[in-house]
């Protein structure tokens, strides 16, 4: 999904961040903005209605995306900036998850489920 272009009121944005929950997208797009990005989070009600129009199904996950001018550098600052959760950290935010979210999450970083069980 990242880098996927989606047309917004006839403009072109780019997909630069995946999440499984409001909270981590609004994170992404505050870190975004205030390096001079213009930004827009879009829910899992549009996720849901651009994958149904392709003809599958993705879980509740939000998107962070951005006018595609500024997509390549917008990845490179993403890249740089958000770091990976671990140990301690990533137990808490998980606490702060549905199970939906959680798995979500899971799938987005590449983590086996294991890690819930590992972690609670």
């Amino acid at each position: 999904m990242k880098g996927d272009k989606v047309t917004l009121a006839g403009d072109t944005w780019v997909v630069v961040d995946v999440a499984p929950a409001p909270e981590l997208a609004d994170m992404v797009a505050v870190l975004l903005k205030e390096e001079g990005y213009v930004t827009t989070v879009k829910g899992p009600d549009f996720v849901a209605d651009v994958f149904s129009a392709l003809g599958s199904q993705f879980p509740g996950v939000t998107l962070v995306l951005v006018p595609e001018a500024q997509a390549e550098a917008a990845l490179v600052l993403i890249a740089e900036s958000v770091r990976d959760y671990e140990g301690d950290e990533l137990k808490e935010l998980l606490s702060t998850m549905t199970p939906e979210e959680q798995q979500a999450f899971l799938e987005t970083e590449g983590l086996p489920p294991e890690v819930i069980s590992d972690e609670s």
